[in-house]
């Protein structure tokens, strides 16, 4: 990897002799219907990240140091978020005349999708995205737990501390997670394996629903989370930010500092972050004893653009800590209510993210090199201070494209994807082999933009290679599982179209197929993983998981007011792999085995946002969300989340300042699986205010909330503590605070 990023900064210095004129793109963006110039717009190109914000008269100037074709966006609090597609050739563009409408909610950034940086209205999939400024503000206690607030998106929970996204309803190997140009990998394969992520230095999260194997590859058969960082200071400034946020419930705490400074040339960043949580009260009061956990975070970014090349790199550390809750509370000694001491039970998670970003843009090719390097460390500690289980995996990727512009509106991409792990054993406890696992993958793919419509279309050769090794206690000479070796081949496409019928209307339609083969623990586990209460074995002998995806989208818009989104799909598998009973026990475990079956997903969105034009200062927001999992035999599939229902009503008494109150209706789930039960209806009552004061040097960014108000006793169908006889989190009151030094 050292020659590869030697040879990486050595191709980058020869391309910077080739100087270019930068273009000026220069406008002035006002409020629309009142034409009050607004000041403090974030005008930035995403793809360079460039920026700069508005003046008091509204007007911007930014040097753009390249030609070609970007989105640029216009982004404010309190207002709609604007993209625009710029040509950038021999000529600069006239001055832009912008007008951003009056909406009290944040709103998002351009979507990306591969290494393409779209606007929001020329995606032809279902796209959401979650700004985690809001999620904070509304007392969010992970990622995930903010994705899953997202139409569509639901969490696999292990208590507060630990949890998953869940994308239509597929979750873990299914679910591909990028961050810093790089899909990040940390054990998904289990239930109790958190995402492990938090929102630190976190500019946006998109989740991509449903099979991206086109751009993404294996494992993004149920879709993809793309964890995108913020956007460099704009040009010439210098940002400080400094976060508190309080969580009454678990008496936790959550800080966090970061700098941002970005010049002509270059941009840096930095920022550290701590969060610890006592245990959780469910509702009534009840403490959960061991359910706290803690995370320590920090990052670092550099970058520099010059001439045809913009360059940038990353590194993230990571530690966390997890108490292990029990099927009986017998078996935690109880301690002060809030205490962070972790001497019990625990497994802990260290991990470090190192990445790459390089893009050199030619007169008709773009040409992208990201390279990654990621290790985690998992251990596991279940009584008498000693490590049990203690794994060490380690990932290496590299992504090569061109992108070429063969005709006006048309790009042509082509591309190698390369992904390289290890996975090794240290502890005494071993539930998955040594192993290491190659993956290649070759794509093209056309997009063609016209003033209408959107089509892209491509496909996609993949090769993916495991390889175990002879591991102690999981196969001495009577076990059912062997060391093997395993190749798998695969062909996967995608075609779709994004079509403006009209001003008010416009539809989306894709169809895609994705694939992944079965993991480690899917393909040669053999033992008892104290997480999960089973005895679990594996089959080296799974055949790939294959899916063939539809879907039907459209949004309709009336003048501003009224905003509505409806999605439909239906995912056809091929070999379906789950986890089914057996109906014996070893030494007092349940004892499952890993099957296969076909298997068929189907379900919906739809979403509306009201915003009366005589009210201006008032919104409604309501999300509806459903999944339909069975097998080809008639069974229902595990971890099928439940129709659920969001509205939000929000009033903003001025610029910066809101009230909001919440209601999430979650019905029962009637479909469980074989070994699941039925999981009853309930509702949730939120609220929240928050204020935002500006001054010449500092912005405070105030927030209180409170959530599950009426201390509802509940347990959602995706909580893992429901067969321990454990309720979700009761009332929880909080508050955050930012200052923001300029």
């Amino acid at each position: 990897m050292k020659v590869l990023y030697g040879a990486l900064l050595s191709c980058a210095w020869a391309c910077c002799a080739v100087a270019q004129t930068p273009h000026l793109v220069s406008g002035r963006v006002t409020e629309a219907g009142t034409s009050v110039a607004l000041s403090d717009v974030e005008v930035s190109l995403p793809e360079l990240h460039l920026g700069t914000v508005s003046d008091s008269t509204g007007r911007f100037v930014l040097s753009v140091p390249v030609s070609g074709r970007f989105v640029v966006q216009f982004t404010r609090l309190g207002h709609e978020s604007r993209f625009m597609l710029l040509h950038l050739g021999q000529d600069d563009p006239a001055a832009l005349d912008v007008q951003l409408v009056r909406r009290t909610l944040e709103l998002r950034q351009a979507e990306v999708i591969g290494t393409q940086v779209l606007a929001p209205e020329r995606v032809d999939r279902s796209v959401v995205q979650l700004d985690p400024r809001e999620s904070t503000r509304q007392g969010a206690l992970s990622l995930s737990d903010a994705i899953a607030t997202l139409p569509g998106v639901s969490q696999l929970t292990t208590g507060p501390g630990i949890s998953k996204p869940v994308v239509r309803g597929l979750s873990g190997n299914r679910v591909q997670v990028n961050m810093l140009g790089q899909r990040f990998d940390n054990q998904q394969w289990q239930d109790e394996h958190g995402l492990g992520l938090s929102d630190l230095g976190i500019g946006s999260v998109q989740v991509i629903k449903g099979p991206a194997a086109l751009q993404y590859g294996s494992d993004a058969v149920g879709g993809v989370v793309n964890v995108r960082e913020e956007a460099p200071a704009p040009v010439g400034t210098r940002i400080q930010q400094a976060r508190l946020g309080v969580f009454g419930n678990t008496g936790g705490i959550s800080v966090s500092y970061g700098m941002r400074r970005s010049g002509e040339r270059n941009w840096w960043r930095l920022a550290a972050g701590a969060d610890s949580h006592g245990d959780y009260a469910e509702g009534g009061g009840q403490r959960v004893l061991n359910s706290r956990f803690a995370q320590y975070n920090a990052k670092a970014s550099y970058g520099w653009r010059h001439g045809r090349w913009t360059h940038a790199d990353h590194v993230h550390l990571s530690f966390s800590q997890f108490g292990f809750v029990f099927d009986t509370l017998a078996r935690s000694q109880e301690d002060p209510r809030y205490s962070r001491s972790f001497a019990g039970p625990h497994h802990q998670v260290g991990f470090v993210v190192v990445g790459s970003e390089n893009v050199r843009y030619g007169e008709v090719t773009k040409w992208t090199l990201n390279a990654g390097l990621n290790t985690n460390r998992r251990q596991e500690q279940e009584g008498g201070n000693t490590i049990s289980l203690d794994m060490l995996l380690n990932s290496a990727s590299l992504l090569a494209q061109a992108a070429t512009r063969i005709g006006p509106g048309t790009t042509w991409t082509n591309g190698v994807a390369l992904l390289a792990q290890d996975n090794t054993n240290f502890g005494s406890r071993i539930i998955v082999p040594d192993a290491g696992t190659l993956e290649a993958g070759l794509f093209s793919f056309i997009r063609s933009e016209r003033e209408r419509l959107t089509v892209e279309a491509g496909a996609r050769l993949d090769g993916r290679h495991i390889s175990t090794r002879p591991t102690r206690q999981l196969n001495p000479p009577a076990s059912p599982v062997a060391p093997f070796d395993r190749t798998w081949t695969t062909v996967n496409g995608s075609v779709g179209l994004a079509w403006q019928a009209t001003e008010k209307l416009r539809f989306r339609l894709n169809a895609s197929t994705g694939f992944r083969s079965a993991n480690l623990a899917e393909l040669s586990s053999n033992g008892l993983h104290e997480g999960t209460s089973r005895f679990e074995i594996g089959d080296p002998d799974l055949d790939l998981e294959r899916v063939l995806a539809l879907e039907l989208g459209g949004a309709f818009t009336v003048r501003n007011w009224l905003d509505l989104d409806l999605s439909a799909y239906r995912n056809a598998f091929q070999g379906f792999i789950f986890l089914a009973p057996t109906g014996t026990e070893y030494i007092g475990f349940p004892v499952h085995r890993f099957l296969q079956q076909d298997a068929t997903l189907q379900g919906g969105e739809a979403g509306i946002g009201v915003h009366p034009e005589v009210l201006p200062r008032w919104e409604l927001t309501a999300s509806y969300a459903t999944v339909r999992g069975t097998r080809a035999d008639g069974q229902h599939l595990p971890f099928m989340p439940a129709d659920r229902v969001r509205t939000d009503l929000r009033y903003s008494p001025k610029d910066g300042a809101y009230l909001r109150a919440g209601v999430q209706q979650v019905l029962e789930q009637d479909r469980p699986a074989e070994f699941e039960t039925r999981t009853p209806s309930y509702t949730l009552l939120a609220l929240g205010a928050g204020i935002r004061i500006e001054r010449q040097a500092l912005t405070w960014d105030l927030a209180v909330y409170g959530n599950n108000l009426t201390d509802a006793r509940y347990v959602d169908h995706l909580s893992r503590y429901k067969y321990l006889g454990f309720f979700d989190m009761g009332r929880n009151v909080g508050l955050s605070l930012q200052l923001t030094f300029h």
